[in-house]
């Protein structure tokens, strides 16, 4: 009997789904968060690298600019820099004076608008009238 008889398969079912599950859950996915709420608008990115003072967060053509840059540190493994630029389009219900970016202990950039509030009522629309025209009754 062979060694490669009484095993399971490599890519059996069981394998590929733990391997799915794995990718889901994976860091990278966890990086960038934008919501869509009624009352707001908000942006959360996770920036645990960089300091509140190496980010920049404006508003630059309907869009909102975030920046982060810090120059060459030394880590576990040696040297790194990094320098990042995210654009994300303002929606147009937003009240962009009252913008605001906090960070949080953990590292996460949170950058929240709020909504104006869509208001639906019933409108009279005129009719209007060109040229002489007789009703017909």
């Amino acid at each position: 009997m062979s060694l490669w008889a009484s095993t399971k398969p490599i890519f059996g079912d069981e394998i590929v789904l733990r391997s799915i599950d794995w990718l889901e859950n994976f860091p990278w996915r966890n990086e960038t968060t934008v919501k869509t709420e009624k009352d707001k608008y908000e942006i959360r990115l996770h920036l645990k690298s960089f300091t509140p003072e190496e980010i920049s967060v404006k508003i630059q053509d309907g869009f909102i600019v975030i920046e982060g840059k810090h120059d060459e540190k030394q880590d576990e493994e040696g040297f790194i820099s990094r320098h990042f630029v995210r654009r994300y389009a303002i929606p147009e219900d937003c009240r962009i004076e009252a913008i605001q970016s906090r960070m949080s202990s953990e590292g996460i950039l949170v950058i929240s608008a709020p909504r104006k509030p869509v208001v639906r009522r019933d409108t009279v629309i005129p009719v209007s009238h060109e040229g002489n025209i007789k009703s017909k009754l």
